[in-house]
């Protein structure tokens, strides 16, 4: 009797780089049309509108460049897969949250998942594939922008969390969007093609000095003194300001071999975020003296605008436009030395 034939059913590859990038460039011009109509026909205060507009522009990009980049998870790739899919619908949930007072949180409840189930993919990344990688940055970041996520709705529920006022949690959940996601994004796209030891110190040093700033305000609300926010807040404009550097030595070095386009982008990133941070130690300073230099309306439309447009959207399109590492033969050569 003959035996019975084995069918083997082979893995599913993951979905193209190409599908993956152009499924967020369309999500994205879509995103970024809806931001429109909504802040010209809602007129929502800025931080709102900030963090709308990262729900609905920046959030596809990140995920893209997280899911085109070297390092596979099949388990987690499936949970950002949907992720990406969800993205747009529970991010015009939560623009609707942000105009209803009484059905907020219920609106603002699918994005509040979506941001936690990144958050789950992003642990269990760093768990399942180590440290030893510039990918672990954006796992850090998925990790940030589910605490993004509550941040969004407690704010939705008008609920003055820890006791801080309505417009901190709201600024808190905007700080974790850009701060947490994009920048630790963009830092392991920076790390994987400029390796060597002062990227990646600078690099770690944005990984603790994002939770290190929340522990600064947090023990400042509590009567600590303010001494430590500012010191808190110092090391992590320090650390993004060299890490800045290090991006835009790539844009300008002929071996990265970066296009134009992204050259070009990178560099303008790279002015909204030094002065950015720069405002932000010119800020520290003031409260650490007393006598504030800048008043937190001031912050919210110079840096927020700044790291919102300029930073985030400059270098997020400028990854973008780079041809993933494994295409690009300097990027390439620049992540094997960081594996090995």
């Amino acid at each position: 009797m003959s035996e019975p034939a084995i069918t083997l059913t082979p893995a599913q590859a993951p979905a193209p780089a190409s599908f993956l990038r152009g499924r967020a460039w369309l999500r994205a011009l879509v995103g970024l049309t809806a931001w429109a109509l909504a802040y010209f026909s809602l007129q929502p205060d800025w931080p709102l509108a900030l963090l709308w507009l990262g729900a609905l522009v920046h959030v596809p990009f990140a995920l893209s460049l997280i899911l085109t980049s070297q390092d596979h998870h099949p388990r987690t790739d499936a949970i950002l897969n949907f992720a990406a899919w969800a993205q747009a619908p529970a991010a015009l949930l939560l623009v609707a949250a942000g105009t209803s007072e009484l059905a907020g949180i219920w609106l603002a409840l699918p994005w509040i998942a979506l941001t936690g189930a990144c958050g789950l993919a992003g642990a269990w990344r760093i768990i399942a594939l180590g440290l030893r990688r510039p990918g672990a940055l954006a796992d850090f970041g998925l990790i940030w922008f589910s605490v993004s996520g509550a941040w969004a709705g407690a704010a939705a529920m008008r609920w003055e969390a820890f006791g801080f006022a309505p417009i901190m949690v709201l600024l808190a959940a905007v700080h974790q969007m850009y701060a947490g996601l994009v920048l630790h994004v963009v830092a392991s796209r920076v790390v994987a093609a400029r390796p060597g030891r002062l990227p990646c110190l600078a690099a770690i040093g944005v990984s603790l000095g994002n939770p290190l700033v929340a522990l600064g305000i947090t023990t400042s609300h509590m009567g600590a003194p303010v001494w430590i926010e500012v010191a808190c807040a110092c090391f992590f404009a320090t650390c993004v300001i060299v890490l800045g550097w290090m991006q835009l030595y790539l844009a300008f070095a002929p071996s990265s071999r970066l296009p134009l386009a992204s050259r070009v982008l990178l560099v303008l990133a790279d002015l909204a975020l030094g002065t950015a941070m720069t405002l932000a130690i010119i800020f520290a300073w003031g409260t650490l003296r007393g006598v504030p230099t800048l008043m937190i309306t001031d912050m919210i439309t110079w840096h927020g605008t700044l790291n919102a447009f300029g930073f985030g959207l400059c270098a997020l399109v400028g990854w973008m436009v780079a041809r993933p590492p494994t295409q690009n033969p300097g990027l390439a050569a620049g992540a094997e030395r960081v594996s090995s």
